[in-house]
């Protein structure tokens, strides 16, 4: 990010009201922790390393930080001696102190969160759960903010376990609306993304994410509409969509349907996540994942007027290697990324033969060819 972002960012949130991040597992006696379980499959997203092979019957799964999941660190679970490794420095590798045992403690790993081009230090708690793993993120940001010019006392709680604060929908904001120095958990615990209702004005949060810094917007009462086309092969109906939005003051606004005008209110938007399932003409059910990769808010909706936005619009496939390319008789890590103009990343396709079953994952094959296009080596990959 430039230092010209940096810079509308600290004007858009006023510095008068100090934030401070704690790392701390409870606040008040109650839990700010979320713990999410890990996905485990039988093969991991990425080729291991030759002298990383786990026992027989291991699992893999990765665990996602930062907005989007930038970050994605590899995970390895052998449930049968309870031994998990994590790729806490995301270099491919899993050395010797990356591997631990999960007993009935939680397991502490020092990690980098991202936020944007920064990384900060967090603490990822990792435990058993069932014959998988879970983990969450510890720590929670508090400080204040002005509701109709008064200072109320807030905490943020990162309710995905992806280390940020900003996260519409699963992320936490605890109001002391009266004052009394205590946060009731039924009347001054909001989602962030939903209104926040105080002395007749009706407010928004909108942290950063790191939760360092909070803005506070009364919500717009003008109204427009907003309309979705969804571009995809023709025969393909849309049998499934779920497209999460957020404004610029912070609202989180879910398309449920496309080519069906839904009224918003007014400002700028951007598309957080997308998902998606078609039906193929094969007779089977496609299902498609995708997450933004940064904050940007390409559609405005104007008072009264009708905007109209495609969906999913030129797809375009990009590779990129690593640093050791090139290295004779090294490896190669190669990483394909399926994105879109809106800058969303596609994290999931999987294929299922009716519409009520889970899906099978579908995995991008990638051939290193030589002369003649004889085929070298090959792997199979996910879309991270």
């Amino acid at each position: 990010m430039t230092a010209a972002f940096w810079l509308a960012m600290c004007l858009a949130y006023p510095p008068d009201d100090v934030w401070v991040f704690h790392d701390r597992a409870q606040r008040e006696g109650r839990s700010v922790v979320t713990f999410r379980t890990v996905e485990l499959t039988d093969a991991p997203a990425q080729p291991l390393h030759a002298q990383d092979q786990p026992a027989p019957g291991a699992k893999y799964g990765t665990i996602a930080l930062g907005h989007g999941g930038k970050l994605r660190l590899g995970l390895v679970f052998h449930a049968a001696s309870n031994i998990a490794w994590l790729d806490a420095d995301a270099d491919g590798r899993f050395a010797v102190a990356e591997r631990f045992m999960l007993g009935e403690q939680l397991h502490e790993v020092t990690v980098k969160a991202p936020f944007g081009d920064k990384l900060a230090t967090r603490t990822l708690l990792i435990r058993k759960r069932g014959d998988g793993v879970a983990y969450g993120v510890r720590g929670y940001t508090e400080g204040s903010v002005r509701l109709g010019g008064k200072r109320v006392a807030a905490l943020l709680i990162d309710g995905d376990a992806d280390g940020c604060f900003d996260g519409a929908g699963a992320d936490r904001v605890w109001l002391d609306l009266d004052g009394n120095g205590k946060f009731d958990p039924l009347t001054e615990q909001f989602a962030l993304g939903t209104i926040v209702n105080h002395a007749g004005v009706s407010f928004l949060i909108r942290p950063r994410p790191d939760g360092l810094a909070v803005a506070v917007n009364e919500r717009p009462a003008a109204f427009g509409t907003l309309a979705f086309s969804v571009s995809k092969q023709p025969g393909a109906p849309v049998v499934e969509l779920s497209a999460q939005l957020v404004s610029e003051w912070g609202e989180l606004v879910t398309v449920k349907h496309a080519d069906k005008p839904l009224s918003v209110p007014i400002g700028k938007y951007r598309i957080d996540s997308v998902a998606l399932k078609l039906a193929g003409q094969d007779g089977k059910t496609w299902h498609y994942g995708f997450s933004a990769a940064d904050s940007v808010y390409g559609i405005e909706i104007a008072k009264g007027a009708l905007t109209r936005h495609g969906l999913l619009a030129n797809l375009q496939m990009t590779v990129s290697l690593d640093s050791t390319a090139g290295i004779a008789g090294g490896s190669v890590l190669i990483h394909p990324q399926l994105a879109t103009a809106d800058r969303l990343f596609m994290t999931r396709c999987e294929v299922a033969e009716r519409y009520a079953d889970r899906g099978r994952e579908i995995h991008a094959t990638l051939k290193l060819t030589g002369p003649g296009n004889v085929v070298l080596d090959q792997a199979a990959s996910g879309f991270n």
